[in-house]
């Protein structure tokens, strides 16, 4: 096979996969990276496989070659591995290796996603992007929901009934979520648990109970008793910085999760963001106050500006937006971005304070 030499069992290739009407199988493809092949391409397919989809592009494992002195006849044999997805989002910036890695991660099952990064940068929003190009169903899920232990589960409420108040067990968000995934074994579904930071340690621990394993039970209060379906994936996001991340948790938590750093956008892709939402927006304002923005931002650290958070994408929008209805760029920034940190701004040693002397003396430079 001259055009398929390098095609061995146990490489990894991508396919581009088409509907076949008269297989076994529901989809077929006669294309290799990009190339063309003379034998057709199936899938192997197990209970724990997931089924490409006609149109979808997979990279796969190559299992076995059928026939394998014939060029044509016979069929090359490979395992999906992961859905290859398109990183453009509409209305959503999402750098292209970090959607591909979450991506990669969230499609296995035995893994479990944690994004970390400063607060607003736009986790949970990229998170129901990257879940929408999947095609699965997002569920979000406030850790501050889940807070204590006692609370991740459910609780029993004092309802009215008959004229008498009576305890009813009412499921947990969490609960709901995964109850809905068992009613609809056919649809893949992520759910995040966001604020993650929020939870209590015995919480967390016992999250990881729930999320790991081949068998994953959850024994609730009122005795039902609820297997977390394969069809649930899970994936968490915390505040970078705040009271509590993975990262300084044990070794042994740590290694539940795949940590993914959600960085802010480059400076002309969260122009073009705002803009977006802003179209009223002068550009070359917006462009001058983004260009304030990411020296801030730089300067978090700074032992001089001790700064305790960093300014989220919102924040840059609240200023794209003031810029759209005519207020002046320096009220813009001081209204978007500096009110958002502790103080008062003209407390020059308050954290708004500092923020706004290094924006008016930014804006004098420039």
């Amino acid at each position: 096979m001259s055009n398929q030499q390098n095609l061995t069992p146990g490489t990894n290739c991508l396919v581009r996969w088409e509907t076949n009407a008269k297989g076994a199988v529901p989809v077929k493809s006669n294309h290799i990276d990009g190339k063309r092949t003379k034998k057709i391409v199936l899938p192997e397919l197990s209970r724990r496989s997931q089924t490409p989809k006609a149109g979808e592009s997979w990279v796969c494992r190559i299992e076995r070659i059928v026939n394998p002195q014939s060029e044509s006849r016979g069929a090359i044999v490979v395992r999906p591995l992961t859905l290859e997805i398109d990183p453009n989002f509409p209305g959503v910036w999402v750098d292209p290796i970090t959607a591909r890695l979450m991506s990669i991660t969230l499609q296995n099952r035995q893994k479990n996603l944690m994004l970390i990064g400063d607060q607003g940068i736009g986790k949970s929003t990229i998170s129901r992007a990257v879940s929408s190009k999947l095609d699965w169903k997002f569920r979000k899920i406030s850790g501050g929901t889940i807070k204590k232990f006692a609370y991740m589960l459910g609780r029993l409420l004092p309802v009215e009934q008959d004229g008498k108040q009576v305890f009813k067990w009412v499921d947990s968000p969490l609960v709901k979520a995964i109850r809905e995934a068992i009613r609809n074994p056919n649809e893949i579904f992520l759910i995040m648990i966001d604020e993650y930071s929020r939870m209590d340690e015995d919480a967390r621990d016992a999250l990881l109970d729930v999320i790991e394993g081949e068998v994953r039970l959850m024994a609730l209060p009122n005795g039902d008793v609820i297997e977390v379906p394969s069809n649930v994936r899970f994936m968490a996001a915390a505040n970078e910085g705040g009271p509590f991340t993975v990262r300084k948790t044990d070794a042994a938590a740590k290694d539940r999760w795949v940590i993914i750093k959600i960085e802010h956008m480059p400076h002309a892709e969260e122009l073009a963001h705002c803009l977006v939402k802003f179209p009223n927006s002068p550009k070359a304002k917006l462009d001058q106050a983004l260009t304030v923005i990411n020296k801030l931002r730089k300067m978090r650290h700074d032992l001089k500006m001790r700064l305790s958070q960093t300014i989220s994408t919102r924040a840059a929008q609240n200023v794209a937006m003031f810029l759209a209805s005519g207020i002046d760029l320096e009220t813009a920034l001081l209204t978007g971005v500096a009110n958002q940190f502790e103080g008062n701004n003209a407390d020059a040693n308050s954290e708004a304070g500092r923020v706004s002397k290094t924006i008016i003396d930014l804006l004098k430079q420039s």
